[in-house]
């Protein structure tokens, strides 16, 4: 997540209300060691707050935007985050603990303190990738390799590989396209049959190594047909979506017929 000192301004942080008072509340930063920000009262919700103890409890997590950062004063509104960033932030936090778990798993099983492991491996994903999270996400389709490119030791990579595997599923996601496709020539459902054929060949023109990514075909009712693809993530399958979609305006193009997705 983050190793640095003090957060920067503007910058969405997670915490945990410490203490609360008439004025405000003061909020142990997750992510920060031994770091507390103030929110005051104004910036505690959208709406009027009559009683402060509402609407905080001690142990609630929030998610705060950083308002202000002077030397180890931090000020966070609560209010300014919207909803939809909210659940980003905190499903962020979520992968962040898991890849700290799995760290700490690794760092045990290494017999090294986790906070050389910290050093060694967090430091290297989350400059390399962005996370370590990513890194071990990463891990599940490309191997060892992604940390060692990272920087990081075979020695490391080989025990945080193997850990990844056994404790994280591959990630999926699924994209769903109708394509209406007719032909006004006689042996037009051939025509289309061999469209459809070259559609599923674009599996074959992506990259081989992206194991986790599955496009099926179904009939919805002539002229309608579904593509029904699971990839690691969306960009992936829209771009076999594309293809596919690409493969049979080329099948179509010397006969009396059109495509369309709907």
């Amino acid at each position: 997540m983050s190793r640095r000192n003090l957060p920067e301004k503007g910058a969405l942080v997670m915490g945990t209300v410490k203490s609360i008072f008439d004025h405000g509340v003061y909020v142990d930063l997750d992510e920060y060691d031994d770091l507390q920000a103030y929110c005051h009262v104004s910036e505690v919700s959208s709406t009027w707050v009559r009683n402060i103890r509402n609407v905080m409890r001690l142990g609630k997590k929030v998610v705060g935007r950083v308002m202000r950062v002077k030397e180890n004063q931090i000020d966070i509104s609560i209010k300014r985050v919207s909803d939809e960033l909210k659940r980003t932030k905190v499903e962020e936090w979520k992968h962040y603990k898991t890849a700290i778990t799995l760290l700490e798993m690794a760092a045990k099983q290494r017999k090294i303190n986790l906070e050389t492991a910290r050093t060694e491996v967090e430091d290297a994903s989350d400059e390399f990738y962005g996370s370590l999270f990513h890194a071990f996400e990463e891990s599940l389709f490309k191997g060892e390799s992604v940390f060692t490119d990272a920087g990081i030791s075979e020695e490391w990579a080989k025990v945080l590989a193997d850990i990844a595997r056994k404790n994280l599923t591959i990630p999926k996601v699924a994209i769903t396209r109708d394509v209406e496709i007719i032909c006004w020539e006689g042996d037009g459902i051939n025509t289309i049959k061999k469209a459809l054929k070259d559609a599923l060949k674009a599996r074959e023109e992506i990259d081989a190594g992206e194991k986790e990514l599955d496009l099926e075909l179904y009939v919805r009712g002539a002229p309608v047909y579904r593509f029904m693809i699971s990839a690691r993530d969306y960009q992936l399958a829209e771009q076999l979506m594309s293809l596919a979609y690409e493969n049979i305006e080329k099948s179509l193009a010397n006969h009396n017929a059109s495509a369309k997705i709907l």
